[in-house]
């Protein structure tokens, strides 16, 4: 009886292995599959990605489901839904934490990270890269080592702390035999020299990384260097090399479905196009972005369209077209950073727990018919598992202790990644500056206040023996003293004591209008005004300043807006500033001392400036400043 027993017991454990092994053939095989149909499509890769999903779920294993669950996330990426990305992209996490697997958890973490990267969130994206290279601390295997200092690679390059970000690179070239981490990793330090304005070192690296990527035919990520190349041709002023590489993206991402990708082509052809001065091209180009942009929710590419337009129509002084995407320019950064966080969040817990519940069902189901059939199978698996759960409840414990130390020292990492020495110098710029003109104020109001002030006394004390002459006299003199003690006023510098530049921006605007004067200003992006160079930020500085004091003394005006942003893809500082004045007609009142002083500002700075105003319709002034990146930065 004892021997038939065993002899049942071994040939159910060598039906489930031989099951086992199936199952992970064919998991292999849709992995393999979901790999080739997302170079081909990114619609057929989703409905793919779900058929991994419920096969996973049916099949109650773990692992599968976190690797669907990053395949479908990655589809709904690539989709430009970035939203549902999230959503999947957290559950492949929260599962891979239930599984005694560090390598699953690594795996998950180096395919949300970009995702989350891109919506601002490298915070989050740090601290679960150092978690999961603790977790694969002593894993033989240097694959998702590389794989993690490549990421953390990118988080360093977006906060333009390139000496970091290089050095994780060269780790990566010099030690990896992985054709697609190489080729990401040359393709990354391409765009660290590209944004120190090594062009030819920048272009050889591109060409080595799609050199890689056709070899591996992955084809998004092809696309992705044929737009880099395009720019960096744009940068060695070869326009027309440029053109062809987008035109080559351009094609790729509309037969591959690349919506993204297609809207970023577009708008580096707009950008060539307006440095041709082919408007009309321009516009169409634009046009059909901001078109994408909307289909897909894409408020970023929204943004940077609008601001294109702005700057397209101001030079056609067609000011109706300007003042409307001055309106969508506003509406698409509200969309984009104001939006309405806390539904999103319900949604996703929503979603969320529907999918917890659909799997607690199948659990239920799957135990009914294991307690049907192997009663007693059922009773030692239990134990067994109750002692693994004992041993992991430890585990997880000990880690805990560890994760804690180690998120007090991750939290210091990310802080010492923002490079305060930059700020430190604008400052200490700006408060040079601020003591000159102090200085100036002081003489002017000290010495020859006091001696105007002197002379009108003694002309008082006469003027009853000559008054008709006298009078007219003393007048000037009040006129004079009064108008020295305005300029004495204005050259006294506010105690300003702010890190970042965009923030003495906003103090500057606060500070100089008038009571009277209501003033609204958009200053954007932040992270990247505050990176350009001291010199440029002083000129933005002062131009902006002259542009307040004279609508405060001459415009009459109740509403002034005010608009700095950057045109990202040609590295060009935009600024608009709108009055609802009484206006002035260009060509007589042309010659004033502050606008000469602004032209010549912005001359200096091989800028362009154009000035739109009439009687009764209030001033646009519209700034155009190439921007050149701080070596601080």
């Amino acid at each position: 009886m004892n021997s038939i027993h065993n002899n049942i017991l071994t040939l159910v454990f060598i039906l489930s292995t031989f099951h086992l092994y199936s199952q992970q053939d064919y998991f292999k095989t849709l992995e393999r599959q979901f790999d080739s149909i997302e170079n081909e499509s990114s619609d057929k890769a989703l409905l793919h990605a779900r058929g991994m999903v419920d096969y996973s779920v049916k099949s109650k294993n773990n692992t599968y489901m976190v690797s669907s669950y990053v395949k479908l996330a990655t589809a709904y990426e690539n989709l430009a839904k970035s939203d549902s990305a999230v959503v999947f992209y957290d559950k492949a996490l929260d599962i891979s934490r239930t599984v005694d697997s560090d390598t699953l958890f690594a795996f998950s973490v180096i395919r949300m990270s970009q995702l989350n990267s891109i919506r601002g969130d490298q915070e989050k994206v740090v601290e679960l890269i150092f978690e999961a290279l603790q977790k694969i601390e002593n894993n033989p295997n240097p694959k998702q080592k590389h794989e993690l200092y490549y990421k953390l690679s990118e988080v360093h390059r977006e906060l333009a702390s390139f000496d970091k970000a290089k050095h994780y690179l060269q780790l990566i070239i010099e030690e990896t035999e992985l054709d697609h981490l190489l080729a990401a990793a040359y393709n990354s330090l391409g765009l660290i020299q590209y944004s120190n304005k090594d062009y030819y070192n920048g272009k050889a690296n591109l060409l080595k990384s799609l050199e890689l990527y056709k070899e591996l035919k992955d084809n998004n990520n092809i696309c992705k260097i044929l737009i880099n190349l395009g720019a960096m041709h744009y940068k060695l002023k070869k326009i027309e090399e440029s053109k062809e590489y987008l035109i080559e993206a351009s094609k790729l991402t509309k037969e591959f479905g690349y919506i993204n990708l297609y809207s970023m082509v577009l708008i580096n052809l707009s950008v060539i196009y307006h440095k041709e001065k082919d408007y009309e091209k321009e516009l169409v180009y634009l046009k059909k972005a901001e078109e994408l942009a909307k289909e897909t929710g894409n408020y970023q590419a929204l943004s940077t369209v609008a601001n294109n337009m702005i700057l397209v129509y101001a030079l056609q002084s067609d000011i109706k077209k300007v003042r409307r995407y001055i309106v969508r320019y506003r509406n698409a950064i509200d969309s984009l950073y104001n939006f309405n966080r806390n539904q999103k969040i319900f949604e996703i817990e929503a979603k969320y727990e529907t999918s917890k519940k659909e799997l607690e069902i199948a659990r239920q189901k799957e135990l009914v018919l294991t307690q049907r059939t192997h009663i007693v199978i059922a009773i030692v698996l239990v134990m067994l598992l109750s002692m693994i759960l004992y041993m992991y409840i430890q585990r997880l414990k000990s880690q805990k202790l560890l994760y804690t130390n180690q998120k007090e020292l991750n939290e210091e990492k990310v802080s010492n990644l923002l490079d305060t020495h930059k700020l430190q110098k604008i400052k200490a710029y700006v408060d040079g500056q601020n003591e000159e003109r102090e200085r100036i104020s002081k003489d002017l109001h000290d010495g020859i206040g006091g001696s105007l002030a002197a002379i009108k006394m003694r002309l008082n004390r006469i003027k009853n023996r000559l008054p008709s002459e006298l009078e007219p006299i003393i007048t000037s003199v009040d006129s004079t003293y009064n108008e020295i003690r305005s300029i004495s006023h204005d050259l006294m510098p506010k105690n300003i004591n702010h890190l970042y530049f965009t923030d003495l921006m906003k103090e500057l605007v606060d500070f100089s209008t008038s009571k009277d004067i209501e003033y609204k200003y958009y200053i954007h992006p932040e992270k990247k005004l505050n990176s350009i160079s001291e010199s440029l930020q002083l000129t933005i500085y002062r131009i902006i300043q002259e542009l307040i004091t004279n609508i405060n003394k001459h415009a009459q005006a109740t509403e002034v807006s005010i608009n700095i942003a950057i045109h990202e893809e040609s590295n060009i500082v935009n600024m608009i500033v709108e009055d609802n004045g009484r206006g002035f007609n260009t060509k007589k009142n042309n010659s004033g001392v502050g606008l000469r002083s602004i032209k010549q500002r912005i001359s200096d700075n091989n800028g362009l400036i154009k000035i739109d105003s009439n009687y009764g319709i209030g001033t646009v002034i519209c700034v155009e400043l190439p921007i050149r990146i701080s070596k601080y930065s």
